[in-house]
């Protein structure tokens, strides 16, 4: 960065939520450390939800190589940690990141200038994001990672790195503070997708967000199949919630019709409906799972990795567990995580 750019560049705030991350906190905090971006130029504010292990001793272990500020998060939930977070940030921007990440020594410099690059055509720019790629520290992380790599599990497309531009949500957003005090901050009534709600009440009010692959985060997938189970429930629950807050996406319904096209394939093969639609139904069935074995073969081809056979069953329980949490958001509303 020329002299120049550095007089002019923007503060930022960066926002962290932790609740015994002492595996996980130390590596964030080092990606930190190692921004290219200006150390007076950001700011650390980070929200601690009464942990009960060693995180906040490591973190001030970093108090001495940061702008470091830590405080406290009573409610304990992240989206609680995010508008305390917002409401002292001392910078016009502001970044959220998990405890479960870390950052390309070039995020913050690279979110900025594509902030600024962008908004020079783009007056309604609100938030840029990058990619994120999957890491994981034992073999059933190994096999979520192959699982987020799959276009058939549906997940987001920050996960597969697409090509740069505007996108209807981004991952480790840098926003524009007044805007999102503008719309409301993050809702409070979704305790798990606060960020993806945020993002869509963004596009409803006419802002935009725009995503660079070239903006680099890494998160450590779920190393746990109990852990998997529950964010899989929640990533559903969210979009059943995102429709009863008024959002709408054909995508979204597409795991509860495949849970109840399973459940009329059972009540046909208990001879409660007709031999025909049985047939019918198990050949769907069929169809359903040669797309996902060739899914399957088509994330071996890019990993070279054998584990990739085994989403031939991981993506039916993922759908099915997505199905279950998006039934439970449809009905509950926001009750869903109270």
């Amino acid at each position: 960065m020329s002299n120049l750019e550095l007089d002019t560049l923007p503060f930022i705030s960066v926002i962290i939520p932790t609740r015994n991350e002492e595996e996980f906190v130390g590596k964030l905090m080092d990606s930190l450390v190692k921004q290219t971006y200006p150390m007076d130029k950001f700011e650390i504010l980070l929200f601690d939800g009464i942990s009960e292990d060693s995180t906040l001793k490591n973190v001030k272990e970093y108090n001495k190589k940061l702008n470091l500020k830590i405080f406290k998060n009573p409610k304990i939930k992240q989206v609680y940690a995010w508008n305390m977070g917002i409401k002292k940030a001392e910078g016009d921007y502001f970044i959220i990141f998990g405890a479960h990440s870390y950052l390309d020594p070039y995020f913050i410099e690279n979110s900025i200038k594509t902030y600024i690059k962008v908004k020079n055509d783009e007056t309604e720019l609100a938030a840029v994001g990058g990619s994120l790629e999957t890491v994981y520290k034992n073999l059933f992380a190994q096999l979520i990672k192959l699982l987020y790599s799959s276009p058939f599990a549906g997940v987001s497309s920050f996960w597969s790195k697409e090509e740069e531009g505007f996108k209807k949500t981004v991952v480790f957003a840098l926003y524009n503070k007044k805007i999102v005090f503008n719309v409301g901050m993050f809702d409070e009534d979704f305790i798990i997708g606060d960020d993806y709600e945020l993002n869509l009440r963004l596009n409803k009010n006419g802002y935009k967000l725009y995503s660079n692959p070239n903006i680099k985060a890494y998160y450590f997938t779920r190393s746990s199949l109990t852990g998997f189970l529950k964010q899989s429930f929640q990533y559903g629950a969210v979009k059943g919630l995102c429709i009863r807050t008024g959002y709408n996406h054909l995508i979204w319904w597409i795991p509860l019709i495949f849970l109840l096209f399973e459940i009329i394939l059972i009540l046909t093969g208990i001879n409660l409906f007709s031999n025909l639609l049985f047939t019918v139904m198990f050949i769907l069935l069929i169809i359903y799972f040669l797309f996902s074995i060739i899914f399957s073969i088509i994330v071996y081809i890019k990993n070279k990795d054998p584990l990739a056979f085994t989403l031939i069953i991981m993506q039916f329980i993922f759908h099915n567990v997505v199905a279950l949490g998006f039934l439970k958001g449809l009905i509950w509303g926001r009750r869903t995580f109270h």
